[in-house]
């Protein structure tokens, strides 16, 4: 039996309870309560939506999940395309606040479009394998190729440059940059956009790659004999047929063409050797910066100050001369086969491959490669080493 405050109050009680509850939350909290009924009902409805799109769209759901892979791949590649060029991304701590973004720091140089020179010795590296391992007649065609379009520029040269008379007298410095400018800068281009065997920066080439321990003796040697001799056989054929097209008739380009010839054939042993020098440093710079760029405007920008330089100077380049001379002797120079092969082509030959090895692939390499590799050597060793006895 119940008391008689047990009952109707007890009832009411509660009743009005939940009542009062909600008023008081209404009263109290109105911003927070009305914000946990919009959260309430935005999970009800992404489930409701989530539930209906898995019923009814499997096919946009596997739709919307390769979106999101295709998303994290291009992140990704992102990411190597900036590392593969030097510059390193730092992702932020655990630490860090939900506002940190990642920060790119660069390794060497600004953003641009040239590689830092450790990746330009590593891409001449990775050259030099490509022409170890191509086919012998291929490296002889291209070779071929490279001396035809290094004389084609030659004889530009000497039509344009040297055929001016009037401007080598009155102005001898403008007409030597004229010959410099207006040329071989356009030979080595096509060399390089075609993709064609020239000896001068095979030899740079080649010889990092044996430096780097990625090419053997074998390789280069093949690849300086291919290169070499289809070079000499497409600048001599070249000759022949610019001697047959008569480009040099004029009067002032046929006096070009014999004087050049005249003086290139008769110079001294040492100084054929040492112009030779001079010349395929700057011209193997020349190949350096073209692998150094990554766009086309960037590889002929980085052919022409080089190569115009070595031309104004005076410098020898040995295929440049498997042109000019036999050119200069098929329109009457009086030179022999014996002084063009001796006081010429054999020193300049020599002083552009001294050049190549010492001036720009061993430099390079010891600069940027050998340390490395006696770290890695040093690493080697003392992993081999036995551990010390425990006493």
């Amino acid at each position: 039996m119940t008391s008689w405050l047990e009952g109707p109050v007890a009832s009411c009680r509660c009743r009005d309870r939940p009542r009062a509850t909600r008023r008081e939350q209404k009263g109290l909290a109105p911003r927070r309560f009305a914000r946990r009924t919009r959260r309430t009902r935005a999970r009800s409805m992404a489930a409701a939506t989530f539930s209906a799109t898995l019923v009814t769209a499997p096919r946009d759901v596997a739709v919307r999940a390769s979106s999101a892979r295709a998303v994290v791949l291009a992140r990704a590649s992102r990411r190597h395309h900036r590392a593969s060029r030097g510059v390193v991304v730092v992702a932020p701590s655990s630490r860090s606040t939900a506002s940190a973004r990642p920060t790119a720091v660069a390794a060497a140089a600004p953003a641009g479009d040239a590689l830092p020179p450790t990746a330009v010795f590593d891409t001449v590296v990775a050259a030099a394998e490509k022409k170890a391992a191509q086919d012998p007649a291929t490296t002889l065609l291209l070779g071929f190729s490279a001396g035809a379009l290094i004389g084609m520029g030659a004889l530009l040269m000497s039509c344009v440059g040297g055929a001016s008379p009037a401007l080598a007298a009155s102005n001898p410095g403008l007409c030597n940059f004229l010959k410099g400018a207006v040329g071989l800068p356009a030979g080595l281009t096509l060399v390089i956009l075609t993709g064609a065997e020239l000896f001068t920066g095979n030899v740079m080439t080649m010889t990092s790659g044996v430096l780097a321990g990625k090419v053997d003796a074998a390789s280069l040697a093949r690849n300086w004999t291919l290169s070499y001799v289809g070079n000499f056989v497409g600048s001599v054929a070249l000759a022949f047929l610019a001697f047959w097209a008569c480009t040099a008739a004029a009067p002032a380009a046929k006096a070009a063409v014999i004087g050049i010839a005249t003086m290139k054939a008769t110079l001294p042993f040492a100084v054929s050797f040492f112009k030779g020098v001079l010349c395929n440093w700057l011209v193997c710079l020349a190949v350096w910066g073209t692998m150094a760029s990554t766009s086309t405007a960037g590889k002929i920008l980085a052919i022409f100050w080089p190569i115009t330089a070595f031309v104004a100077l005076g410098f020898e380049h040995s295929i440049a001369n498997m042109f000019l001379i036999p050119h200069g002797m098929l329109c009457g120079a009086d030179v022999t086969i014996a002084q063009m092969m001796m006081n010429n082509i054999v020193p300049v030959t020599l002083g552009n491959v001294f050049a190549a090895a010492v001036f720009v692939a061993g430099l390079h390499w010891r600069a940027y490669s050998y340390g490395g590799n006696v770290a890695a050597a040093a690493a080697r060793v003392v992993a081999a080493a036995p551990e010390p006895a425990a006493r």
